[in-house]
């Protein structure tokens, strides 16, 4: 899909106004996998059975990676629960599993030397995948490690259970290991590590990073790989969801790349039936170039590999250039004095106003969050809500949330205003969008539709906390929003 969007976001981070982002280009794959796993997982199989449904799993990682390395991709991602998909107890994956070493501790190649450890078959096969594809491979198993009797926390059947990223080098090393650390309420399966960790890998492109799906809504390791650490590349797998109207994947994790300046390779399930699906490059700008993301929700659909070229990016060190862009922003307005009413969206309940209207200002606070906007366009025939929230975010996930949100009402009525859609023929022609959030992790989205089908914007400048949008949107509004995550706030 080309996207040819004529978007100008803009967002300031404290003083730093200059960035790198890599020293250099290189070619990068995601693979969006229709994952195989057994109907019935609810019977603990020998490990002969859970073997064989993995091996299905890598045949396909098998054949995707040769594909990017013939396209000239040096990394490669695969998602989240790839290799056996969702849905298990405890007792049920742990036929699934395998023994993770600490590669800081101990060197190895599986591929050259797979019988060091035992039943360690998939490692075995990731790892030749990434030597006779000579590309970095970055997936996600599950691993048991033992625990003594001693250890107070040591579950009963004496060994963890961990979500685990694991990499290999272009030479089958075994270079990285990482133990998923933000799970979802409904991850019985695993357990949550006891500290955190800040997993990183070099390759001649570039160091890395590695989380996975929850982790990116929470300050560690996410925040702290990127702020602390300085990574600006970063390999995640996730199982995401897509929840409308502001946490469609493509939506919410090109926000994320933008609004933390960094090169984000993200892979997702393509389970359409269960709304698992969206992957994608994303760079500062949301993506490097139209059309590298994938999004097809249809049930006929089929996984999908991503492969496009990250350059390197470098913010102006000067502010001319945006403080003239934002002079240069005008429309004609008056006020609108519409009165506030509750609307929920994502499970949160934001106070809203209403407009049909096809310019104007609108104004509108929670807390001591208010939002503001000044927009142009066509909205004659469909109604949307404009609103804001402050406050904990608690479907499913805790975390503290303030938002700035202008949004689509699906069926054009108050009551609607929250629910998901994916129609809008609206056009929005010009607008400037901002809140007074109170921390600097800011996250603009633009999630637009042309004929039911979503897409985001792909060209992204930033300055204090406003969306700008000067000379209009191929494509009609779904949601222009702007999340903000008070880290300090979530407990």
């Amino acid at each position: 899909m080309n996207m040819k969007l004529a978007v100008v976001c803009f967002l300031l981070f404290g003083a730093s106004n200059t960035l790198v982002h890599s020293l250099d280009s290189f070619r990068a794959a995601v693979y969006e996998h229709n994952v195989t796993f057994p109907a019935d997982r609810t019977k603990i199989l020998p490990r002969e059975e859970a073997l064989q449904v993995m091996e299905n799993n890598l045949a396909v990682y098998a054949q995707q990676a040769k594909l990017a390395s013939d396209m000239e991709a040096r990394i490669i991602v695969f998602p989240e629960y790839g290799l056996y998909g969702l849905g298990w107890t405890r007792q049920t994956l742990a036929p699934y599993l395998e023994y993770i070493p600490d590669p800081n501790v101990e060197m190895w190649n599986p591929c050259n030397k797979p019988s060091v450890y035992n039943s360690t078959e998939v490692q075995h096969m990731l790892s030749c995948i990434a030597k006779n594809n000579s590309v970095y491979i970055v997936a996600n198993m599950g691993a048991r490690q033992p625990c003594k009797i001693s250890d107070p926390k040591c579950p009963v059947d004496h060994q963890y259970q961990y979500s685990t990223n694991v990499v290999y080098g272009p030479n089958g090393d075994f270079v990285a290991r990482y133990f998923k650390f933000n799970l979802y309420s409904d991850e019985k399966q695993f357990d949550k590590p006891e500290r955190v960790d800040l997993t990183t890998f070099d390759t001649p492109f570039g160091r890395f990073g590695t989380f996975s799906s929850l982790d990116i809504m929470y300050h560690d390791p996410a925040i702290t790989l990127i702020q602390k650490m300085n990574i600006t590349n970063i390999a995640y797998p996730t199982a995401w969801v897509d929840e409308l109207p502001l946490l469609s994947a493509i939506e919410f994790h090109s926000a994320f790349a933008e609004g933390m300046h960094i090169n984000l390779l993200a892979a997702n399930l393509h389970l359409p039936c269960a709304a698992y699906h969206g992957s994608g490059l994303y760079w500062p700008t949301g993506t490097s170039i139209d059309g590298l993301y994938y999004y097809n929700d249809s049930l006929e659909s089929n996984g999908s590999l991503v492969v496009g070229t990250f350059s390197p990016f470098i913010f102006p060190a000067s502010n001319d250039t945006r403080t003239k862009a934002l002079g240069a922003f005008s429309v004609k307005s008056e006020a609108i004095s519409n009165k506030a009413v509750k609307v929920k969206i994502n499970g949160d309940l934001f106070t809203a106003i209403m407009s049909r209207d096809s310019y104007g200002k609108l104004h509108v606070c929670q807390g001591s969050l208010c939002c503001d906007a000044l927009f142009e366009g066509d909205f004659s025939s469909e109604l949307f809500a404009f609103g804001a929230f402050d406050g904990m975010h608690t479907e499913g996930d805790r975390y503290y949330l303030q938002a700035c949100v202008f949004i689509k009402c699906a069926n054009n009525t108050p009551e609607s205003c929250g629910s998901p859609t994916k129609v809008s023929s609206s056009y929005m022609s010009k607008m400037s969008f901002s809140g007074n959030f109170t921390t600097e992790f800011v996250f603009p989205e633009v999630l637009i539709t042309e004929n039911g089908v979503l897409g985001i914007v792909t060209k992204y400048w930033l300055y204090q906390n406003s969306v700008i949008i000067d000379v209009g949107l191929y494509g009609s509004p779904l949601s222009i929003s702007i999340l903000s995550r008070d880290y300090s706030r979530d407990n």
